[in-house]
């Protein structure tokens, strides 16, 4: 199944489809909504996708004016799918793409993000261990969103660190879940 970009500069231009087994593509509709909750807070933002897979949610940010995008995937022929869709999409000047796992990936990247995108795993048996770091770290500060897509069965904690959950929206199976530094609404 192929992705199709849908807002922003790149609009209507499809990525290649996401071959890893156990992955999960978010559906367009799904990523419509968040950068429509997300507003103007996309532009001129450096952005990180975490649990990338087909980087969807990084270039879409990209197409939508983020600055910057970091992207983060463990399998490495995904890896060289994401590089090529950013080759050709002309992005790969304003990006990276680092091969690794989620957990080990944080402390290789420097500075904070305006926006990481999280989409682990459904199930991912280390979601409130992972935030709590994530959210502890120095990939955040005041200004950082956290958009996290799980499943609706895992379940999120309402707090991590100063992130308290600020929005949620429920689509089908998919859960967002939008954090926001001190603020419990947003």
């Amino acid at each position: 199944m192929s992705i199709r970009i849908s807002g922003g500069v790149a609009r209507g231009l499809r990525l290649p489809p996401v071959k890893e087994q156990g992955t999960r593509p978010t559906s367009g509709r799904v990523r419509s909504a968040i950068f429509s909750i997300l507003g103007d807070a996309v532009e001129g933002v450096r952005v990180l996708d975490l649990f990338a897979g087909s980087g969807a949610y990084g270039i879409e940010a990209l197409s939508r004016g983020a600055a910057w995008a970091d992207f983060v995937e463990s399998h490495s022929r995904q890896c060289s799918a994401l590089r090529s869709s950013l080759q050709h999409l002309q992005y790969a000047e304003h990006t990276a793409v680092y091969c690794a796992k989620a957990e080990r990936a944080m402390a290789l990247l420097e500075g904070s993000y305006g926006i990481i995108f999280l989409d682990p795993p459904y199930g991912y048996t280390s979601l409130n261990e992972f935030m709590d770091r994530m959210t502890a770290s120095h990939l955040v500060d005041q200004h950082t969103l956290v958009v996290l897509e799980h499943s609706r069965h895992d379940q999120p904690l309402a707090v991590h660190g100063a992130f308290p959950l600020a929005k949620q929206r429920r689509y089908g199976e998919t859960v967002i879940s939008i954090y926001a530094y001190g603020r419990a609404a947003w």
